[in-house]
């Protein structure tokens, strides 16, 4: 994994000296966790119902790695349509429900799972809460939520428990994280990027395009726009990320990006080697057909890697003449060590934003608020 920067001066970078930080003190117990995982490896169907923190890593572990055969439906709304096509297709007998959140009251959370009562149940939640209670007449088994805000959680039972569920390596993917992790307090790449960032937000770049040039990394966006906007979005500042899968998103965004507000930078995400990859290849007969200022040829056996890498030249080239500020990071694999020092990364660039802006990482006060609203919306019902 490394960093490229353009268009960027990093002159004014800012030392900052990295907190105690409860995701770091927080040790798993990875054999516990795959033990657990064991336990409930027959059912075929996994039925994630979370909000926030509580789902966003396993979306982006689940797009990585896959659901190692499993059926995984990841529930975090409370639109009736789309419960009641899950309560059609997912039957009892083949479906664990795992319900997680660590303040175990999210209104809409609890709404969603009493639909699925009588289903094979597990919770993750913090101690003495409501959904711990629920669980706890409903017989399921009850997994304590760490003292970890929910964006923050990857490396906990949280997103590591449903991984294990699904196969995924959960040894190689903490290891990764450990080993960034070891680089804290350091002039690691996290803290290069955060620097870069924020001298740009003083300079009125506020717009950050995250476009993300591999289809399997790409579900980390939802992660990666949590850790940013709900742990630097504070008291004014903070920027605006929005991501997007790319090359499609050069068919849209890339308006935006390059004709819209000069209030944006890039902030690009690559893979250097995929997992599998196959040449072009172009029939004899249409070899010779034009296209653009060459030929169909110009395709043939050239390897699908090289052609993602081509659309991304295209574009950092593009913004480099148009003197847009770009920042890359390159993952070198998408095996388990690398994305989980990619996953480490994000932390640690959260973090420190957040600390460049004076902000506390850890809080997110803006987005209790509403779910107060809400909840009076609610309690209006049987009143009316």
């Amino acid at each position: 994994m490394h960093l490229e920067f353009s268009n960027i001066s990093k002159n004014e970078s800012q030392e900052v000296s990295f907190p105690e930080a409860p995701f770091l003190n927080y040790k798993p117990d990875l054999e516990k966790i795959k033990t657990l995982a064991e336990k409930y490896k027959q059912y075929s169907n996994l039925l994630i119902i979370g909000n926030g923190g509580s789902i966003t890593s396993t979306i982006g572990l689940l797009g990585v790695f896959g659901t190692g055969g499993k059926r995984v439906e990841i529930l975090s709304t409370v639109d009736p349509e789309y419960i009641y096509k899950l309560k059609e297709e997912l039957k009892k007998e083949e479906t664990l429900v795992l319900a997680i959140s660590k303040s175990g009251e999210t209104v809409s959370l609890l709404e969603a799972l009493f639909h699925f009562t009588g289903y094979p149940l597990l919770c993750v939640t913090s101690e003495d809460s409501v959904l711990q209670s629920i669980g706890q007449k409903l017989g399921a088994e009850i997994i304590k939520h760490p003292a970890v805000g929910g964006r923050f959680s990857t490396f906990s039972e949280v997103a590591l428990l449903p991984a294990a569920i699904c196969s995924i390596d959960i040894d190689e993917l903490y290891k990764g994280a450990l080993e960034f992790y070891a680089q804290g307090g350091q002039n690691n790449l996290a803290l290069q990027a955060a620097n870069a960032l924020w001298q740009l937000e003083k300079q009125g770049i506020v717009d950050i395009f995250v476009p993300i040039y591999s289809h399997s990394v790409f579900p980390f966006s939802s992660l990666i726009v949590q850790l940013c906007h709900e742990t630097f979005g504070k008291e004014g500042k903070g920027q605006t990320y929005f991501s997007h899968e790319a090359p499609e998103s050069q068919h849209h965004t890339n308006q935006r990006f390059f004709g819209g507000q000069k209030n944006i930078a890039g902030f690009f995400i690559t893979l250097d080697n995929f997992r599998k990859d196959s040449k072009t290849e172009v029939p004899h007969g249409l070899q010779s057909l034009p296209l653009k200022d060459g030929s169909l040829y110009d395709l043939h056996k050239m390897p699908l890697s090289y052609s993602m890498y081509s659309e991304f030249e295209g574009t950092w080239e593009d913004a480099e003449k148009k003197n847009i500020p770009l920042i890359a990071l390159h993952l070198t694999s998408a095996e388990p060590r690398e994305i989980g020092r990619f996953i480490a990364f994000w932390q640690f660039y959260a973090v420190y934003s957040a600390l460049l802006r004076s902000v506390n990482p850890f809080d997110q006060h803006q987005v209790e608020s509403s779910k107060i609203i809400s909840w009076e919306q609610r309690k209006k019902f049987h009143r009316e």
